[in-house]
């Protein structure tokens, strides 16, 4: 299963600028995820961080990580969140192993590992090249708007 970007917004309350999936390229309901992200040369935050020497800021690796575990969680059980707005609980485990810099996608994996009521736990990988870049453990839940 393939989504593009307007399919990825009836999933996830996230709008441009701050919208980091581009497509999701494979999906195993309430199991796994593959998405893209691309950082492109003229994203936003390149002027500050660092204009010389411009890098992707980890937290928005996580968060596009975060945003890839939310349209699995919403795309498996839309019929029970539907409403509902997601949240991120808790990132445990991260690791950075090089940075991503402008020009830059990233495949993203990610995995449903436990669902208990409205919480659930995640663990996510950014492969640059397929080379491991990013790693993480996420804690995600859902709530009223």
């Amino acid at each position: 299963m393939q989504l593009d970007k307007d399919d990825i917004k009836r999933y996830i309350p996230h709008r441009e600028p701050f919208l980091f999936v581009d497509e999701v390229t494979a999906f195993d309901l309430g199991k796994s995820i593959q998405a893209n992200v691309t950082f492109h040369d003229d994203a936003y935050f390149f002027k500050g961080h660092f204009p010389d020497n411009p890098v992707v800021p980890g937290v928005i690796i996580i968060e596009a990580m975060a945003q890839v575990g939310g349209i699995l969680i919403y795309k498996s059980y839309e019929e029970t969140l539907f409403g509902l707005s997601p949240a991120l609980v808790g990132i445990d485990n991260v690791k950075f192993k090089s940075p991503t810099l402008p020009g830059d996608t990233l495949v993203i994996e990610t995995l449903l590992l436990k669902r208990k009521l409205n919480i659930f736990k995640l663990t996510a990988k950014a492969y640059n090249n397929k080379k491991l870049v990013v790693q993480a453990d996420i804690t995600a839940t859902t709530m009223s708007k």
